[in-house]
């Protein structure tokens, strides 16, 4: 199963385990992933495993969204790709081994000072 390693300016760095489906990332918090950061659309980018590889596509942002230093509209992506979404990088391990998997009710955000999980309502 593959897995995302989140990270902001401050090195600060939070794992999430991706099982098949969707994850929205964005600013608003009815996004999977919350990331505070004014550079960060509302709804940002998703990215979707179901039946081929994992993609990432944005979602028509402001600021865009970078995987390896490039802009893209959707991605395959491959085993280190680093994605780039406002100040945060996302990590994509492909090969990630676990038998935990990611909580459907969970969700992530981030703020320039804080990771946290907090539970949807």
């Amino acid at each position: 199963m593959p897995r995302i390693i989140i990270s902001d300016d401050t090195n600060e760095s939070h794992e999430l385990p991706l099982s098949e489906g969707t994850v929205t990332i964005g600013r608003n918090k009815d996004n999977d992933i919350q990331i505070d950061d004014v550079a960060v659309s509302a709804y940002h980018a998703k990215l979707v495993s179901f039946f081929k590889p994992t993609y990432i596509q944005d979602l028509r942002s402001t600021n865009g969204t970078y995987v390896n230093g490039e802009r893209v509209m959707e991605h395959t992506l491959t085993d280190g790709d680093i994605i780039t979404i406002g100040k945060h990088k996302i990590l994509f391990d492909k090969n990630f081994d676990t038998n935990i998997s990611a909580d459907p009710d969970m969700t992530i955000e981030l703020s320039k000072n804080d990771i946290s999980l907090i539970l949807k309502s």
